[in-house]
């Protein structure tokens, strides 16, 4: 379902790639970082971590990008 390199939005439609899917300890865990949009000028993205199921409680696969 969640896998490295998708794109997926939160309900305020920021947008994260997802870079790593890793199970540790008996816990999956997604690791992520911002996606900026092209409108966008970025200089650093933050990367954050969750277990999946948090992930995919708070966010949504991008599709037709």
């Amino acid at each position: 379902m969640v896998k490295e390199g998708t794109i997926w939005a939160g309900s305020d439609l920021n947008e994260f790639q997802v870079i790593h899917v890793v199970e540790t300890d008996g816990h999956v865990w997604v690791h992520y970082r911002e996606h900026p949009k092209k409108y966008k000028h970025v200089t650093e993205c933050k990367e954050y971590s969750c277990y999946m199921e948090s992930f995919v409680n708070r966010f949504s696969p991008v599709v037709n990008q």
